[in-house]
Order: structure tokens, then sequence, then C-alpha cells
């Protein structure tokens, strides 16, 4: 089987292998497709969708991290119920990763702080709305206060950003790894459990 370019993929092994450094590729580099992906929460019974951006993966804890304004609404979502689920889609290889675990919010421990010195500066403006996200507005507004915008982020720190900063860690138990191929979709499943990995390949 070939994947993408170069890559040839023929077992299991070599699926789940892929697929950790296409997760390390879309932590590292803002242009690889895999940079942005779309999380999935619940608000009651109805799924809430939206892109973010995969700041870490850790294949051994089988984890992903991504970052968040702590007023948002994913927060009290996931301390509702944790459940959550990933979609990756690389456009080139005609890639898709489903990805399921629990989700935890980290504002006020080692998780966060962690997290938030990796935020550059300049990106650290995005957590100082003077309102919560999803607040309405008369006019179109990044709700970020005057000051702000009249200077340059980029050259100082912002110490207001951080009690507006929260790092979201889902653990996942589920993948879902789907290949689109003209001649014939391929797919394959893979759970775990405590230690115990399952894998299998399933009709797409």
């Amino acid at each position: 089987m070939v994947f993408g370019k170069k890559e040839t993929i023929s077992t299991l092994d070599e699926v789940l292998e892929s697929s950790w450094r296409q997760l390390h590729n879309g932590v590292q580099n803002f242009r690889d497709p895999f940079h942005q992906a779309i999380l999935t929460t619940m608000d009651g019974r109805r799924p809430q969708v939206r892109i973010v951006i995969l700041r870490e993966f850790s294949e051994r804890d089988r984890a992903l991290v991504c970052h968040c304004d702590a007023r948002g609404s994913k927060v009290p979502q996931i301390r509702d119920n944790p459940n959550v689920s990933w979609l990756f889609y690389h456009h080139e290889k005609w890639l898709q990763l489903r990805i399921s675990g629990t989700a935890s919010v980290h504002t006020d421990d080692e998780v966060a702080e962690a997290q938030w010195d990796q935020v550059r500066l300049h990106h650290r403006i995005n957590y100082c709305a003077e309102i919560p996200p999803g607040s309405p507005t008369e006019n179109p507004s990044s709700g970020l206060p005057g000051f702000l915008l009249e200077k340059a982020p980029k050259l100082f720190d912002i110490p207001e950003a951080r009690k507006n900063f929260a790092a979201i860690v889902c653990r996942f138990d589920e993948m879902d790894w789907l290949l689109l191929k003209l001649t014939g979709h391929i797919r394959a499943k893979f759970s775990w459990k405590e230690s115990r990995m399952d894998a299998s390949w399933v009709i797409p």
C-alpha cells in the first residue's frame, strides 16, 4: 500500500508509527495539515465542534494538547462531560484520523504553567479580551482593550493574559485511521485499555 508520495504501509504497526509521525509533524510545523484539528465536545446532548491548534502530542501517554481561553464554552463542557473527539485531515495524503478519549482542563497547575511557557509573546494577546468568548457585542470586535491595540504585543509580556489561559489535555483510547484511495479506501481501528492495545483492519 502506498501512503502519500514516499511511504509504504502494509502492517498495522506501520499505520500506528506513521500516525505518530504525522501527529508530531502537526505539532512542529504550523504549515502541516495536522497542525489544525477539529475538536468536538458535548454541550448536554448537543455536539459542539471547532478548530483548535495541536500544541503537543505524546504517544507514550496517548495525549493530545491544545490551548483555549479559560472563560470559553469548551471549559464547562469538558468539565461536565470529559468525552471528546478530535478529527485530523491531510488533504495531500487523503488521510483522515479520528481520535477519541477523555479530556481535562488545566488552569492553575504545573501542566498549565508548562504550556503557558510555550505560548509565544505575540500570541498571548489572544487571552486578553476584556469579556469572555461568545459574549454578544453591538459591533464586530476582538474584545481586546484599546491600549493593547495601539501597541506591538510582540515587544512585551502581557501578565493579564495568564489568568485567562487554559490547557486542554486529552488522553485518548480510540483511533480510527482512514486512507482514501481511488482504487478503494483502506481503514484501520485501534483501541487501548490500560496497557493493552487492540488493532484491526476494518471495512471503510
